[in-house]
């Protein structure tokens, strides 16, 4: 806008300088004094017109730059993010990886514990039992669960557990005396 409004000036300047030659020449004293301080005036205004203009390009070169810049470090922000998300998931992942290992290591201990505790509480019926007589032994295994009877009778002699299993009733002595074979072949596989 301003630049239309300089232009404007400018045609008026030239049309006045093309009207100067038909005036009276009192008039011309007085009007080219007259046009001569519009014409500074004019020159001056060109003048500030032309430095705010140049002021506003470098403005606009300013900002340009500016938002390059910030459009750069938006990208190495958005990059140090997504390196920083990567680590982050990569971390969690190895760190669950290993928590699961781990719940899966107390697991197989807790259970093989378990084992060991119920291995031990079976020997200890087991002496229990082999110190008892052949028929109260009998009577006790017989009312118990097919699989913990064949396991009481893996942990004593052979000698003894056949005298139990002999005053069992002839059902419940078949039952666990198979169960008592494959735990005692189990056995026999584990030590080897």
């Amino acid at each position: 806008m301003t630049l239309q409004v300089l232009r404007l000036l400018i045609v008026l300047l030239i049309t006045v300088s093309f009207a100067l030659p038909t005036f009276s020449a009192q008039k011309d004293e007085q009007n080219l004094s007259t046009i001569v301080e519009k014409i500074n005036e004019l020159r001056s205004l060109e003048s500030l017109l032309n430095k705010k203009i140049t002021q506003l390009n470098n403005e606009k070169k300013q900002i340009d730059q500016e938002k390059k810049q910030l459009k750069q470090e938006k990208k190495q922000v958005d990059e140090y993010v997504k390196k920083k998300k990567k680590e982050a998931d990569d971390y969690y992942t190895s760190v669950k990886k290993q928590a699961d290992q781990y719940v899966l290591d107390k697991q197989k201990e807790l259970k093989n514990l378990e084992k060991q505790i119920a291995s031990v509480k079976i020997q200890k019926l087991s002496k229990i039992y082999a110190a008892a007589k052949a028929q109260a032994a009998a009577d006790a295994l017989s009312q118990m669960n097919e699989d913990v009877a064949a396991q009481i009778l893996v942990f004593m002699q052979a000698r003894k557990a056949g005298a139990i299993i002999s005053k069992m009733q002839p059902k419940k002595a078949a039952e666990i005396f198979q169960k008592y074979l494959l735990k005692k072949s189990q056995m026999k596989i584990n030590t080897q």
